[in-house]
Parts: structure tokens; sequence; C-alpha cells
């Protein structure tokens, strides 16, 4: 009867005539892993009918398909090839929106003992967006969220410019000396910026940088908290220093790394993406020189002790970055605390939290709603009071 069902539901919302209802239902079944096969069956044989001269997909169905057939993390020895077929079946780009919207799954790893009355969710928050919030060297504000193209500010030695959503400076060079900046983005809200010299610098939600509005001197010196990745334009001569929480400091050369310096969370985590960075735990603390795919892990309960993890896990830690959630082997609690920054949310715990692990990406576009389908199919229950996210024993 699920099969038939399952049938249907695909057909309805290729033919654009899926309810609301319905489409929450096909949710349900594609973040189902015993669903899994007939899914994969299911899409495989649409695919063969497809009309002829219908022969294109976009890459963005391929990601969606493979996603499916690796949705069942559980069981390796069963994932499938992509099919042949694939690139003939381009109507299939109607499913696109749906399965977007749902994720590219969640899949429960150790699973608690949770009651079976789940409870509804009856509100819906909208995800994040690209926007922040620029202070100016004489405290005035700017709030980037929705100005047009053009500049914004001129300040000593640079002229503010916003292109795109993404914010950069042009250094005068007229000796006019140096500003200060600070870019915050408040929970909800990311942002991406160019840095004078060139760098580039994306915050995540919630974070903030500190950054002169010229780089002068023997040094590139920037403040951050939070979460931020960086692509330093290299200057041997002007070695590029990040002083993180008043804590950690980054000294970079030229390089690609994530910094993840969130006040809730355990570690100062410094993630090295490619080049080389030196990183320093506090005035006389350890210090280390990572490789790429090392992550330092400083602060917390050993002050000025650094340890270093050896092949980190580049993709999950700067999905983020890239617009997703990337929770493979995250744990609940850890997954709240990316959701009340994401979502602009408070996560409350009834009773105790439960002990349940997450394997599967999803795009950041989703509402919450959309999102807590999937963590409810991994037996989580929850309930949304306002902007208040009560998990429930």
């Amino acid at each position: 009867m699920e099969k038939q069902r399952l049938f249907y539901l695909l057909s309805a919302h290729a033919a654009g005539r899926l309810t609301e209802e319905e489409r929450q239902e096909l949710a349900a079944f594609a973040m189902d892993p015993a669903m899994a096969d007939d899914f994969q069956r299911q899409l495989a044989a649409m695919m063969e009918e497809a009309p002829e001269g219908q022969e294109q997909i976009g890459e963005e169905w391929k990601t969606v398909f493979t996603a499916v057939i690796d949705a069942d993390k559980a069981r390796d020895e069963e994932r499938r090839r992509i099919p042949s077929f694939f690139h003939r079946w381009r109507w299939a780009a109607v499913l696109i929106p749906l399965m977007i919207a749902v994720a590219y799954f969640l899949v429960p790893g150790k699973k608690a003992t949770v009651p079976s009355n789940t409870q509804a969710i009856a509100a819906d928050i909208a995800p994040g967006r690209n926007g922040a919030v620029l202070t100016l060297a004489d405290g005035s504000q700017v709030v980037l969220d929705s100005l047009g193209n053009g500049v914004i500010a001129t300040q000593k030695g640079a002229q503010v410019m916003l292109n795109s959503g993404q914010l950069s400076y042009a250094p005068s060079h007229k000796g006019e000396g140096t500003d200060y900046n600070m870019i915050t983005t408040p929970k909800g809200r990311q942002f991406k910026l160019v840095l004078p010299d060139g760098t580039g610098v994306w915050l995540n939600a919630a974070s903030s940088l500190r950054f002169p509005t010229s780089f002068t001197g023997k040094a590139r010196v920037i403040d951050v908290t939070g979460e931020a990745y960086f692509e330093v334009a290299r200057n041997a001569n002007m070695p590029f220093y990040v002083n993180v929480n008043g804590h950690t400091r980054v000294e970079v050369l030229g390089t690609r790394f994530n910094i993840n310096a969130y006040k809730n969370e355990q570690h100062i985590n410094t993630t090295l993406v490619a080049g080389s960075v030196r990183v320093a735990a506090g005035t006389g603390g350890a210090s280390v020189l990572l490789k790429p795919g090392q992550q330092a892990q400083s602060g917390g309960q050993t002050e000025g002790a650094i340890k270093v993890v050896n092949n980190a896990d580049i993709e999950k830690i700067i999905a983020w970055k890239d617009g997703l959630f990337n929770f493979n082997g995250v744990s609940l609690r850890e997954v709240m605390r990316q959701l009340e920054r994401w979502y602009d949310i408070e996560v409350v715990y009834e009773k105790n939290v439960p002990d349940i692990s997450f394997y599967g990406k999803m795009t950041k576009d989703v509402s919450l709603n959309g999102l807590l389908i999937g963590l409810q199919k991994s037996e989580v229950h929850l309930r949304i009071e306002g902007r208040k996210l009560i998990v429930l024993p």
C-alpha cells in the first residue's frame, strides 16, 4: 500500500498537483530510511519512462539523487551507482524544489528511548539570510541587509562599497591614517566581505569582525568572535594575524582556514584548509603549526594548551559557508546550537537531552518546519512556542 501511495505522490508532484498535506507526506517518505529502497526504485522507474528528447538534467538534481541513494548510512554495502540513464531524465527536475526544501537527508544514529506520541509543530520560522550591521569609526551603524549597490561610506584611508550583497574596501593610499570598523552578523544572518588587502571573509551567524579600513605598518591584524572562514591574500612582507575572543591568536601568511569560536562551544577550533597557520593559545601558552586538514582546539578547560586533530572533516566544518548544514556524526545538542544561531530561536530541553546523533546534509534555505520534519523522523519530539523550540522527552 505504501508503494502505491509513493507512486501516486511522486506522479502528482511531477504533474504539479500536489497539495500541501501531500507534499509533507512525500517529504516524510523521502526522509524515512525504511523507504529508501522503494524511493530509489520508483525514481529509477520514472527515469526509465522519460519521454524521448528530454535528455538533460541539472547538476542540482544529481546531488539530490545521490543523497537519496546515500540516505541510509548504516547500509554501505547497499549503496548504488547513479543509473546511466540519469542523463535522459530532464522532467525529473520538477522534483528539485521539494527535495531541496526538505533536505539532503537526516538519518538517525544512536536513538534514545522516547515516547511514541510526537507533538505537532504548530508554527513555522523562516531560515536565515544574507545580512549584517556595519559599525563605522564614529559609532554610526549601517544595516546592510537591503541596501543597494554603491559607495555607502567614506572614511580615513578607504571607501566602503556594497555590491551584490558583498562589502569591500578600496584604500585611498593618501596617507590619511586609518579607522577601525566592525561588522556584526546577528542570529539569522551571514555575510561576506573583502578586506582592504583583498582577503575574503565569510561571517557565520552571531559573529563579528573588527578590522582597519586600510592595512599599514608591518602586520595585518583583525579581531573575530563567533565563526568565520578566511581566504587570506598572500603578502610575505605583512603577516596576517587573527585575534580570537581575546584568547587565541592565529598567524597567517597566505591560506584558507576556518575559525569557530562561539562562546557556547567547548573549544576555539581553527581548521586549516590550505596553506599554513600558527595557532597560539593566549599569552605565553602553547603554539602549533598546522598542516592542511588539521584542526587546533584551544581554550576550554585546558587553558594555555592546544590539541591538534588530524584528518578533520573539512567538508562538514565549512559547509555553512556554502549554504548547508552538515550533521554527519553531530549530536542533538550541537544540532540545536546551530539551529538557534541560524533561525534566531531559543532551544529549551524539557528534561534530559536525548542521546541521538545525525548523519546527512541539509540546505540552510529550508524553513524551520521543513528541517524539523527530518528531526522528528529520527524520533526527536519537538514543540514550537513562538520563537522557542522545546525538545520533549
